[in-house]
């Protein structure tokens, strides 16, 4: 082998790490899609997003293309010559890896910090944390599948770090290649099924802790020694077992189970928005039918009512005639909307709960009109202001017989937002929970004793908001609760 075709393997090494900086990217940046979509955490997918992913594969560009120089000077005088195959060999570089290392932490946090909303740099290092963890799973899942469908559990057999001295302390082609084909698969999915298409997945803390201990298992049963075996023909072959069956299905067992648990709650939350936004519209049609049909009624009268009224002014019985336009008035009066907001889908959430709140006595009010809607999805309307009204009515129900009961809602629209505020009374001391806490990161409260059902509304909710740019607040004092909701405006 002369320099020159040594020099273009080298070549094709430093193409292949370049893969592995594209594929280190795309795992950063799928790090930043789970914490959103999974872990509840406030933020928002922008172009700074991925621009400032993409700086670690900008550097690992310049690191590749300045090896790729200092090579080529180095082999040019030499080009036509022999050499053996260790002239290939890529030296490991300490330094330059506590480089990599130091900047790929530095790129995930300033994503983070141009991603998150709230606690960036907390959330940066536990998205670090993440990326880490997940490296190493996908690590050692491709380390150890290499070994089996090589066929050389035997060297691995002794001691599992034998297995790093024949992948050459895992920076051979087919790995890095792998470990982009994987996490390219990731991002693809992740992009495409949640990121667009704005969808959330909340993933609670049992099971995220539930995880991290079947992690922890993942990377301590391949090191095990097997040493209870009567020969090494046997040691052989249950190091087979460990590699070719435990370790693959172990690592495939969780992800999945965890994927269906969440996807099965996922459709169960998504049911239980359509059946409010249904029942929403199946209660505001009622209406309508109900308003219709008082109305034709109405008008078939009115002639009859105004002849009447028309008689009673000509025989100059005055105080009978207004007492009859009064009585006409109020029919009026009862047959226009009692509630108006100004958006047709709040009109129908506020109607429908309107008249549980009458029947648990607790008292409603509407301040405000905001002209021309919200300029929402009816959906995502429903999604915000079902859950807000019922949780208002539960804080409500929880109250005494003898407590005022109360809900207000307050609605104005600025040149830029759309404010909504939504109060109620509640409990002056209820510590059954920490309602200053129902928006927080990956938060998931709730009062009622089945959690596994309940407190996945106010993450609805949240997701909702951020979909449109907007903004929460809620504060609980003195006995009064309000959530805060800030909406910007598109027209």
């Amino acid at each position: 082998m002369t320099v020159g075709e040594a020099y273009f393997k080298l070549l094709s090494v430093h193409i292949v790490s370049l893969v592995s900086f594209v594929g280190e990217t795309l795992a950063i940046l799928s790090t930043i899609f789970i914490m959103i979509c999974f872990f509840g955490i406030e933020g928002k997918i922008t172009k700074k997003t991925y621009l400032t992913a993409w700086l670690y594969s900008v550097l690992g560009l310049v690191i590749n293309l300045y090896g790729t120089i200092v090579e080529y000077s180095r082999c040019k005088p030499y080009w036509n010559e022999t050499v053996d195959e260790t002239f290939v060999d890529v030296p490991v570089n300490q330094v330059l890896q506590i480089i990599i290392f130091i900047a790929s932490f530095l790129t995930l946090l300033a994503t983070a910090i141009v991603t998150f909303k709230k606690h960036r740099i907390i959330n940066g290092i536990i998205s670090f944390i993440i990326w880490i963890a997940s490296e190493l799973y996908f690590e050692l899942g491709i380390a150890v599948s290499a070994v089996y469908f090589a066929k050389i559990p035997e060297e691995a057999a002794e001691d599992m770090s034998a297995l790093t001295k024949r992948m050459g302390n895992m920076s051979s082609s087919a790995f890095f290649i792998s470990y982009f084909v994987v996490f390219c698969t990731l991002f693809l999915l992740l992009y495409f099924g949640m990121i667009k298409k704005q969808r959330t997945m909340y993933i609670g803390w049992k099971y995220r802790i539930l995880f991290i201990i079947w992690e922890v298992i993942m990377v301590i049963v391949p090191q095990l020694p097997i040493s209870k075996v009567n020969s090494y023909e046997e040691h052989i072959r249950y190091m087979g077992y460990l590699i070719g069956f435990i370790v693959p299905v172990m690592g495939f067992a969780m992800p999945m189970l965890i994927i269906s648990i969440v996807t099965r709650r996922y459709a169960y939350e998504k049911t239980l928005i359509q059946e409010n936004y249904i029942s929403a519209e199946l209660d505001y049609i009622k209406q309508y039918k109900k308003d219709q049909e008082e109305t034709r009624a109405f008008r078939h009268d009115i002639v009859n009512n105004l002849s009447v009224v028309s008689t009673m002014f000509k025989k100059k019985d005055y105080s009978d005639a207004t007492e009859y336009l009064k009585s006409l008035l109020g029919e009026v009066r009862d047959m226009s909307p009692k509630y108006i907001t100004g958006d047709e889908m709040l009109d129908c959430i506020v109607g429908m709960k309107a008249s549980k709140m009458n029947e648990e006595g607790i008292g409603f009010s509407v301040d405000g009109v905001i002209d021309g809607g919200l300029g929402m999805k009816p959906v995502d309307v429903c999604s915000i202001f079902a859950n807000a009204m019922d949780n208002a009515i539960e804080a409500c129900e929880r109250l005494s017989d003898e407590s005022d009961k109360w809900i207000r809602l307050s609605m104005k629209r600025t040149d830029k937002f759309f404010s909504i505020k939504l109060s109620n009374s509640m409990p002056d001391n209820d510590k059954s929970f920490d309602v200053t806490r129902l928006f927080g990161d990956g938060e998931r409260v709730t009062s009622k004793k089945d959690r596994n059902l309940h407190g996945y509304g106010t993450q609805n909710m949240k997701a909702a908001i951020s979909r449109y740019d907007g903004i929460e607040k809620v504060d609980a004092e003195d006995g009064i609760f309000t959530l805060s909701i800030m909406i910007p405006r598109t027209a």
